[in-house]
């Protein structure tokens, strides 16, 4: 049930079953079996349009009973002109995959009545809504001003204060609030506008179990859903099973879906009468809803319902925006800390103060309120942390319990009891692993943070004991009610956690190159040993001695080196996965949006078809939608191109020239002799990227006019040659290219193939690029 904000999700509540699933849970909300009785609803089969079931007010709207329906034939009761209607929306290859307008007719006493239809359980489902309100004028130009009210806000907290404020000017409704889901799937109103004298819920918290699964299910499946009047009983369906499939009528789709009745005296406990709620959608799963009260009936018309869904999808796409410009700015923030932190280290002979005695330092990277080193036993800390031995001890803990590189919590002491000793420096961790052995941490910290949650109501008792104390009926209380939360920090934001693993990738490296540094020291030593063995024994027994030393310095490198591949294979195939994520977002989900979108600019042409300023309007909505259409094919394919997948490297390659060709002033020869054969994934991702940072490189630096790729298979090898007639640079070492970052990344790809990569270039002679997979 909704405390206050779900206007779907009215459910009956039963018992408690043995494993704590309440009634709520198991409801099935999508097969009421009845419907709102202002309303009327006929489900005819699509063969021949016989009515099989029928139900709400049928006898007011349409002049005949309920009861006397099943089994007639649709034209006793519609025009010819409507039968044709639904004949064309049912023709051959048709589905009709939301809800739409059909057609408008007029009741026995003169009423206009909307007639929207949907497709469910294998019937044609027409429902017959009574308009007793006047509808917009203009739905589209509705629309717009709405957005265009909403579009300035900076933030996105300003952008859902925006939101309320203008539904609320728009549909007259007494409270609109939005009411976003946390991570623990619970839910907060974090915006609302409302007039004087209504109850505020706003900052209110939400216990998960408010709105259950099947109920977020249909909020994902329908972008509306309204009450008009949550006092009515609901009108049954007649029959209550198809008589040829034995079935119920699932109502998912329906626009007058019954209400439970323990939703309404949920309801009507907080004083609301009529409701709506818009689903508010980010990447394919709910992220909040925009819900809507009124302390009267309000039977908002199709057409204004209808402009506020769309409204709610136009909203939610421009919200992802804003969130994502928000995490893109403090990505970009981390980054440039990160750089400072890498070009620091690798000045300062020691890691460690490099680390936190500058700034920026750890603390400005990842916020807390300490910062501990764990490096060859020895611990460094900069502000609030445990002390030396209290560090140790956790150590030899996460070296027990955590065998992944970043281990983040905001409630240590509940999972390390120890900890309860230092609660109010470290309640929160987040520990970077350097190596496995010995192992050494970077760790911050955070502090207690004695959090008071205010609840609408006590989350622990969400219902309370009915008449008889045989039922439970909906909680009485809406009230705050404030629980303490101990032991807890501040959480770790996701892109905190992804700061962590992008500086161990970076540490790692550090550490390598240290290493390397050490062994070579090292190795010079132990020659300078050997030559004095020959002379005394006590150089013999100090060669001993180094020996041992540069054994376990081996052991260490191989050790950092198997993580360091480790985290770079995975950091590739993170990266790629992602890439294919997002295109596969871009291209199905954000293009079947805006698909629908140009198509809901297309019925909203049609419903006017001699109103030109209208035709002209939707004209330039369509004409936007497309080009926003193209811009996100075009994304997809530059973040990853569906070609390589599903046709193979050959076909994806030449559509990377065509488009370099097409931005660039560089001709581009072309020469493959794979034939038909395709290579392994791992290896046309490889090759592709490579192909793509060559071509990078010599647009950025080359100054060339002639590229040719060469890509050819042989003797168990794959070989990609890129060759430029550039400017060129300097090698000074005939078997090692500079280590420029293109360069190093198209290396550090090769490897994780086992790859090899060549380079040959002069000043002014061009450069060649050879790359080596074998199969």
């Amino acid at each position: 049930m909704n405390s206050g904000i779900d206007n779907t999700a009215e459910l009956i509540v039963a018992d408690l079953d043995p494993f704590g699933q309440s009634g709520c849970e198991r409801e099935a909300i999508h097969l009421p079996g009845s419907i709102q009785p202002h309303g009327a609803l006929l489900a005819l089969a699509p063969d021949d349009l016989r009515i099989v079931h029928a139900g709400g007010d049928t006898a007011t709207l349409l002049g005949t009973p309920a009861g006397s329906l099943p089994g007639r034939d649709a034209s006793a009761i519609l025009s010819s002109d409507q039968i044709a209607r639904l004949r064309a929306l049912l023709g051959p290859d048709r589905r009709i995959e939301r809800p739409l307008h059909a057609f408008a007719l007029h009741a026995p006493d003169a009423t206009p009545i909307d007639v929207v239809v949907h497709q469910s359980s294998g019937l044609l489902v027409l429902e017959f809504e009574p308009r007793r309100e006047p509808a917009p004028d203009n739905s589209l130009a509705l629309v717009q001003s709405m957005i265009r009210h909403v579009q300035r806000a900076g933030t996105v907290q300003a952008f859902c204060e925006a939101i309320v404020a203008e539904v609320r000017a728009v549909t007259g409704f007494e409270r609109v609030m939005i009411y976003r889901f946390t991570a623990d799937g619970s839910g907060e109103v974090m915006a609302e506008s409302r007039v004087p004298g209504v109850e505020s819920f706003l900052g209110l918290r939400y216990p998960e179990s408010d709105i259950p699964k099947q109920a977020r299910a249909l909020y994902l499946t329908n972008w509306i859903r309204a009450i008009p009047d949550a006092r009515n009983a609901p009108a049954p369906i007649t029959p209550a099973v198809n008589p040829r499939t034995g079935l119920r009528l699932d109502l998912s789709q329906s626009v007058i879906r019954s209400v439970s009745p323990a939703h309404r005296v949920y309801l009507a406990h907080m004083g609301v009468v009529a409701s709506m709620s818009l689903s508010i959608i980010q990447h394919g799963r709910l992220w909040g809803l925009i819900a809507c009260h009124h302390g009267a009936p309000r039977f908002l018309p199709y057409r204004m319902r209808e402009a506020c869904e769309l409204f709610a999808e136009m909203a939610s796409s421009q919200l992802e925006a804003k969130v994502a410009a928000e995490q893109l700015e403090a990505r970009l923030r981390s980054t440039r800390i990160h750089e400072e932190l890498v070009t620091r280290m690798s000045q300062e002979s020691d890691l460690a103060e490099g680390l936190i005695r500058f700034h920026p330092n750890l603390l400005d990277f990842i916020p807390g309120t300490g910062v501990a080193l764990w490096i060859d036993g020895q611990f460094t800390g900069l502000g609030h942390t445990p002390d030396a031995a209290q560090t140790e001890a956790l150590i030899g803990w996460l070296t027990a319990n955590s065998n992944d590189g970043v281990f983040h919590t905001d409630s240590l002491p509940l999972i390390y009891p120890p900890a309860k000793a230092y609660a109010d420096r470290a309640s929160g961790l987040m520990a970077l692993s350097l190596s496995k052995s010995p192992r050494d941490y970077v760790l911050w910290f955070r502090p207690e943070v004695v959090r008071t949650v205010t609840w609408a109501g006590n989350p622990n008792k969400p219902v309370g004991v009915g008449p008889g104390g045989e039922f439970l009926t909906p909680r009485r209380s809406f009230a705050a009610w404030r629980e303490s939360v101990r032991l807890h920090a501040e959480p770790w934001r996701a892109s905190e956690i992804e700061a962590a693993h992008r500086l161990r990738l970076s540490l790692l490296e550090v550490v390598l190159r240290r290493i390397d540094g050490i062994a070579r020291e090292r190795k010079s030593a132990r020659l300078l040993q050997e030559q004095l063995m020959r002379q005394v024994e006590l150089g013999l027994r100090r060669s001993h001695d180094v020996a041992q030393t540069l054994q376990e310095e081996t052991r260490r490198r191989v050790s950092v080196e198997a993580d360091l591949s480790q985290v770079l294979r995975r950091t590739v195939e993170d990266q790629e996965a992602e890439r294919l994520r997002i295109a596969r977002e871009l291209h199905d989900t954000l293009g079947q949006s805006l698909t629908l979108l140009q198509l809901g600019f297309e019925k909203l042409g049609q419903v006017a078809p001699d109103n030109g300023e209208l035709q002209s309007r939707v004209a330039g909505m369509r004409s936007l939608t497309a080009h926003i259409g193209q811009q996100v094919n075009r994304l997809a394919w530059e973040i990853r191109p569906t070609a390589l997948d599903d046709l193979g490297i050959q076909t994806a390659i030449q559509h990377l020239l065509d488009a370099w060709s097409e931005k660039a002033q560089v001709q581009f020869d072309l020469h493959m002799t794979l034939g038909d054969r395709r290579l392994p994934p791992a290896i046309e991702t490889t090759l592709y990227r490579v192909l793509q940072e060559a071509l990078t490189n010599i647009v950025r630096h080359a100054a060339a006019s002639h590229v040719s790729v060469i890509l050819r298979l042989s003797d168990q090898q794959v070989t990609m040659v890129v060759e430029d007639d550039g400017r060129g640079f300097v090698n000074p070492d005939a078997g090692r290219p500079p280590e420029r970052l293109g360069l190093l990344g198209i290396r550090e790809r090769l490897t994780l193939v086992r790859g090899s990569l060549e380079i040959e270039s002069a000043p002014g002679k061009g450069t060649a690029l050879y790359a080596r997979v074998p199969l």
